[in-house]
């Protein structure tokens, strides 16, 4: 089975302490409870669900997520993890805009045209960004970037992910997870252990 993990700095598994790359990140603890499947990181710093950011056009991942699925075909299942960046100030959104985000970018991810060369429609799962630490908004740069409206947005985004999903035959994780205190954006080990702890169980019933 291959299985593709599409997200930003979190499934890349950036470090806040020192902005390395966790060895210990979620992708790589599912990888090693199911080494003989093929496990995709497809994790960019800084990628939104479908927002043009001004300083790196790349991160849309609303405008990606049909190459990403078209360089790896075929693929049995999809985990989408985004929203934090669409929480910044920089872009003015609300939680509504994760409910519009989240459904521009499945409805790239399911377009027929992804899989006219005959591969099959994968299996899709949405996970819920982490909730933002409280401690993070002591981090001067992250209060700049995000500020308490983004905490907000990040504190309750599942049922704006359903919405933004329903009808798709699209199911959405909640895991639970909080970002670390570190910046209060990413996890710490803690934070990757509950998310691969939860997508594990979820893969075993597949």
């Amino acid at each position: 089975m291959k299985i593709l993990f599409f997200g930003d700095s979190n499934t890349w598994g950036y470090n806040a302490k020192d902005a390395s790359r966790q060895p210990n990140r979620f992708t790589q603890l599912v990888k090693k409870a199911f080494w003989e499947h093929e496990i995709i990181e497809e994790g960019l710093c800084g990628r939104t669900l479908c927002l043009d950011d001004p300083y790196d056009a790349d991160r849309n991942g609303a405008k990606m997520i049909s190459m990403v699925l078209k360089t790896h075909a075929p693929i049995d299942v999809v985990f989408i993890m985004l929203g934090t960046n669409d929480a910044k100030r920089q872009f003015s959104t609300n939680s509504i805009s994760l409910e519009k985000g989240i459904r521009t970018l499945m409805y790239r991810a399911l377009n027929p045209e992804n899989y006219r060369d005959g591969s099959k429609l994968p299996k899709f799962f949405v996970v819920c960004p982490p909730k933002m630490n409280v401690d993070g908004l002591k981090n001067e740069r992250t209060a700049s970037n995000f500020g308490q409206a983004g905490f907000g947005i990040l504190a309750n985004t599942k049922p704006y992910l359903e919405k933004g999903c329903s009808g798709l035959n699209v199911e959405v994780i909640d895991t639970s997870a909080v970002a670390g205190s570190l910046d209060g954006i990413h996890m710490d080990e803690k934070g990757h252990k509950l998310v691969a702890d939860a997508l594990i169980s979820v893969i075993k019933e597949l």
